[in-house]
C-alpha cells in the first residue's frame, strides 16, 4: 500500500512520533511532522496508518490525532487486557489487541493500546511493533521487583535527608540515623554489600564513596578523630579483640630445645630504626681460617603461632603490619610481634637461619638452612652502626661481602635505586620528616644480606620441591635512566620459581619478615615441616588461595600507606612551609616539578617557560591534604 499523502505514527528511538509522508521511494519515507521538519524514515517504522489528507490539512489534524488518542489511551486497563488474554502466547500486533480490547480497530485505537502498553509494560514485551504477554510467573517477579525498587528509592530518599542532617550537624541527630551509621561503619569495616554502599557512590562516585563515609561518621561521632582517616576507609581495625589479645598473653615463653643449632654464642646483633619494635632478623659473622660464616637469622613465629589458631587466622586476614605516619597497625598483638617472637637483646628466641660460607676473597662456597635459637647480644640503629663501621671487622666484613654481592647481581641486571627517602612521623599535634640517608653502609649490609638469605632460600626451596610462593619480575625494557622508574615493571608473587629481573635472582621468595607479613610466615612453615620431616602445612590449591589473597592485601595497603604518606607531608607543608620558598627541579616544559627537599611532584600554575632540569624556586599557590592536591607558583 502507497502512503504517500497519508498520516502515519511510526517509531523514533523508540518513541511514537505523528508525521505526514510526502514522497515513498520503496521503503523510504519522507516525511514533515507537526512543526515542518523534514524526516525520513524507513517503512518497517510504521506502526499506525491514518487516513489520507493534504499537506496543509496535516498539522490541525495532528493534533485532533494526538488528543483523541490520548483521551482512548486513558481509557486502556491493561492488566485487564492482559487478563483476558488467559493463557494464549504469542505476538500480537496493537490491532488485534485494539479489537480485543475496545472491539474496534481504528488508528486511533490502535494507537492508544500501543502507547499504554509500552507505558505499562509489566504485563507484556514489546518487540519493535508487536506485544508479548508476559507469563504470570514474569508478572509476579517484575512486580517483585519493582516494589523492592520503590522501597529503595524511599530508603534513598531517608538516608539522603539524614545524612544532610548529619553533615549540617543539626540539632539532635535522628533516632533512625544511628541505624544508618552503624549500617555505613559495617560497609566500611566488613565490605558488605549493603544498599548504604551503593548509594553512597551515587552521591560522591565510586572513587569518593569511602571517603565520604568517613565524614559522616566524623560528624556523628563514631569515629576517633585522632585515628588516621585511611585506615578508617579501608574499613581496618587497628586494635585487637579482647580474646586475641587473652590468646596472645596465654602463649608460652620459649626455652632452646637441643634439636635446634644453638646460635646463642655466636655474638647476634641486630641493625634498625631506633623506633623499631618487631624485630626479625639478626646477623652474625664469624671467621673459620680463612672462611668466613655469614649467619642470617629469621624470627621463627611459626614457634609460637599454629596454623589455623585464633591468632593465626586474624593475621591471615590482616596480611601484612601496616606502617602509617600516625599509627602502626601489627600483624600480631605486642605480646608476640614486639616481645615473644622479637629477637630482642639478651633473650633466647627461635630462628630460622640461613648460614652462608664465603672464601677468603669473598665467593659463596657454600650454605645451608636450619632452625636455630639465637641470643641477641647488641642492639643497634642504622646511625649507630655507620658511625662505628669504620672500625668494627665484623660491619666492614659484611660491608665488603654486601658490596660483591650486590656486584655480582648488578653483572646479572639488578637495578638498585638509590635516592633518598622521608620518614614521616606523627607524635601528637606535631609532624616531624626526617630524610633516610639512601648511601648508609648500615642499610646497605641489611638489604644485601636478607636478599641473600631469601635468594638462598627460593634455591632451597626449588632444589627440594618445597611448595612455596616465589617473587617474580619480568625483565624490564631497554630504557634511560629518567625514564626507567616509570616503566620499571612490578613484581608478582608465582608458585613457581622463576627470574626476579630487578634483582639480578632465578629466583627469589620472601620468607624474612614472618613477624610483619603473613605470605612469609607461611613461607617459613612450609620450611619448617621440611627441616623436621613432616608434611608440609599447605598444598597447591591453599597457597594459590594465600597468593591471590596477599596481592590483593599487598595493593591495598601500598596503597593506603601512600595516601596516608602524601597526606602528612601536605599536612606538614601546609602547616610549616606555607609561606616559604622551596627548591624545585623542573621535570618538563608542562610545568611539572619535583621538591628537591620533600620528593613531592607537582604543577606550577601559569604560562610559564621552564626547561627541564632547572632548578627554580616555587611558592604553595593551593594546598588540599585531604584531597590530595597541591599546586604551586613561581613568586613575583
Amino acid at each position: 500500500m502507497s502512503l504517500e499523502g497519508r498520516i502515519i505514527e511510526f517509531l523514533d528511538a523508540e518513541e511514537l512520533r505523528v508525521g505526514y509522508v510526502r514522497k515513498q521511494e520503496r521503503d523510504r519515507l519522507h516525511l514533515i511532522d507537526p512543526r515542518g521538519r523534514n524526516l525520513t524514515v524507513h517503512g518497517d517504522r510504521v506502526v499506525v496508518v491514518h487516513r489520507p489528507a493534504s499537506e496543509m490539512e496535516f498539522p490541525a489534524l495532528a493534533r485532533q490525532i494526538s488528543e483523541k488518542v490520548a483521551a482512548r489511551q486513558s481509557e486502556v486497563d491493561v492488566e485487564l487486557l492482559w487478563q483476558s488474554l488467559g493463557t494464549k502466547q504469542g505476538e500480537m500486533d496493537p490491532a488485534e489487541l485494539a479489537e480485543l480490547f475496545f472491539a474496534e480497530t481504528t488508528p486511533e485505537a490502535e494507537s492508544a493500546v500501543f502507547r499504554a502498553l509500552s507505558e505499562d509494560n509489566l504485563f507484556f514485551k514489546r518487540r519493535g511493533a508487536q506485544f508479548l504477554p508476559k507469563t504470570e510467573e514474569q508478572v509476579s517477579s517484575e512486580r517483585t521487583r519493582r516494589q523492592r525498587q520503590r522501597e529503595r528509592e524511599e530508603f534513598r530518599e531517608r538516608v539522603l535527608k539524614i545524612l544532610e542532617q548529619i553533615m549540617k550537624k543539626n540539632s539532635g541527630i535522628p533516632e533512625e540515623s544511628i541505624v544508618i551509621l552503624d549500617r555505613i561503619q559495617n560497609w566500611l569495616r566488613y565490605r558488605t554489600g549493603d544498599e548504604i554502599g551503593t548509594i553512597l557512590e551515587e552521591i560522591a562516585g565510586a572513587a569518593k564513596a569511602r571517603d565520604t563515609a568517613y565524614d559522616i561518621l566524623l560528624r556523628g561521632g563514631r569515629v576517633d578523630p585522632s585515628l588516621d582517616r585511611f585506615l578508617v576507609t579501608a574499613g581496618i581495625e587497628p586494635h585487637f579483640s579482647p580474646q586475641l589479645l587473652e590468646a596472645a598473653e596465654q602463649l608460652p615463653g620459649y626455652t632452646h630445645v637441643s634439636s635446634r643449632v644453638d646460635y646463642q654464642d655466636a655474638a647476634a646483633f641486630t641493625i634498625d630504626d631506633e623506633d623499631t619494635r618487631e624485630v626479625d632478623d639478626a646477623l652474625t659473622l664469624r671467621w673459620e681460617g680463612d672462611e668466613i660464616l655469614v649467619g642470617i637469622h629469621i624470627a621463627d613465629v611459626s614457634a609460637f603461632v599454629t596454623k589455623g589458631d585464633l591468632l593465626d587466622a586474624e593475621a591471615a586476614r590482616r596480611s601484612s603490619t601496616i606502617y602509617l605516619p600516625s599509627i602502626t597497625v601489627r600483624m600480631f598483638p605486642d605480646r608476640l610481634s614486639t616481645d615473644l617472637a622479637s629477637l630482642r637483646v639478651g633473650v633466647p628466641r627461635p630462628a630460622f637461619t640461613v648460614e652462608v660460607r664465603f672464601d677468603k676473597q669473598g665467593n659463596r662456597i657454600g650454605y645451608r638452612i636450619a632452625l636455630s635459637t639465637i641470643q641477641v647480644q647488641k642492639r643497634l640503629s642504622y646511625n649507630e652502626a655507620d658511625q662505628i663501621i669504620e672500625t668494627d671487622p665484623v660491619l666492614c666484613a659484611l660491608r665488603q661481602l654486601a658490596k660483591q654481592l650486590h656486584d655480582a647481581r648488578s653483572k646479572r641486571g639488578a637495578i638498585t635505586f638509590r635516592r633518598p627517602e622521608l620518614k614521616i612521623r606523627v607524635r601528637g599535634d606535631e609532624i616531624e620528616i626526617t630524610k633516610i640517608n639512601p648511601n648508609s653502609s648500615s642499610r646497605f649490609i641489611v638489604s644485601e644480606m636478607m636478599i641473600l638469605a631469601n635468594g638462598l632460600a627460593a634455591d632451597f626451596a626449588s632444589l627440594n620441591s618445597i611448595p612455596v610462593i616465589y617473587r617474580t619480575q619480568e625483565p624490564r625494557e631497554a630504557l634511560a635512566f629518567e625514564r626507567l622508574r616509570k616503566t620499571f615493571k612490578r613484581s608478582r608473587l608465582s608458585l613457581t620459581p622463576g627470574l626476579h629481573s630487578g634483582l639480578g635472582l632465578s629466583a627469589y621468595t620472601q620468607a624474612s619478615s614472618p613477624i610483619r607479613r603473613y605470605a612469609d610466615l607461611v613461607t617459613q612453615r612450609q620450611f619448617t615441616a621440611m627441616l623436621t620431616g613432616v608434611p608440609v602445612p599447605y598444598g597447591r590449591e591453599e597457597l594459590l588461595q594465600i597468593l591471590a589473597t596477599a596481592e590483593a592485601a599487598e595493593q591495598e595497603i601500598r596503597t593506603i600507606e601512600d595516601r596516608s604518606t602524601n597526606y602528612w607531608l601536605l599536612e606538614y607543608l601546609k602547616r610549616y612551609k606555607r609561606e616559604e620558598p622551596l627548591a624545585a627541579v623542573v621535570l618538563d616544559q608542562k610545568g611539572n616539578i619535583e621538591l628537591q627537599d620533600y620528593y613531592l611532584r607537582g604543577k606550577v600554575s601559569g604560562a610559564v617557560k621552564l626547561q627541564p632540569g632547572e632548578t627554580i624556586n616555587v611558592r604553595i599557590e593551593t594546598i588540599d591534604p585531604g584531597k590530595g592536591d597541591v599546586r604551586f607558583r613561581i613568586p613575583s
